[in-house]
């Protein structure tokens, strides 16, 4: 039987399920680290106002180490393009780790913010029984 992961990534946290998806199951909890206001404006003001928020090289090495010996991933995230931090971790994948990121099997739009926790894990379910 494969190992499957399921992520559900948002920009500021991720939730990772590495031991099944059942009702009861809690996930794994990476928090993104606060970033100081100062910092915050500088990024506004690059990104022309608009918050396109980037994962931080521990965030990114923190959530690389519970994927690495998967055998299946699974994303959940919301966003799009350059906003995306599914996209943004799935590329840093891609650059950094290309045997890792062949092992991603789908990604999926989600409303994080206004899901529950049943609500993620049933979309989760969803996704590991799709062809």
């Amino acid at each position: 039987m494969s190992k499957k992961i399921f992520v559900a990534l948002s920009k500021d946290h991720a939730r990772v399920w590495a031991n099944g998806l059942e009702p009861d199951s809690r996930p794994v909890v990476v928090q993104e680290e606060s970033v100081s206001a100062e910092y915050r404006t500088i990024l506004n003001k690059f990104f022309n106002g608009r918050d396109r928020t980037t994962l931080t090289p521990a965030f990114k090495s923190k959530l690389y180490s519970l994927v690495k010996d998967a055998d299946e991933i699974y994303f959940a995230g919301a966003g799009k393009g350059k906003a995306s931090a599914v996209g943004n971790f799935v590329t840093h994948l891609r650059k950094y780790h290309p045997k890792v990121a062949e092992r991603v099997r789908r990604i999926e739009k989600l409303d994080l913010e206004n899901l529950t926790e049943p609500e993620i894990l049933a979309a989760g379910r969803k996704m590991f029984l799709r062809p």
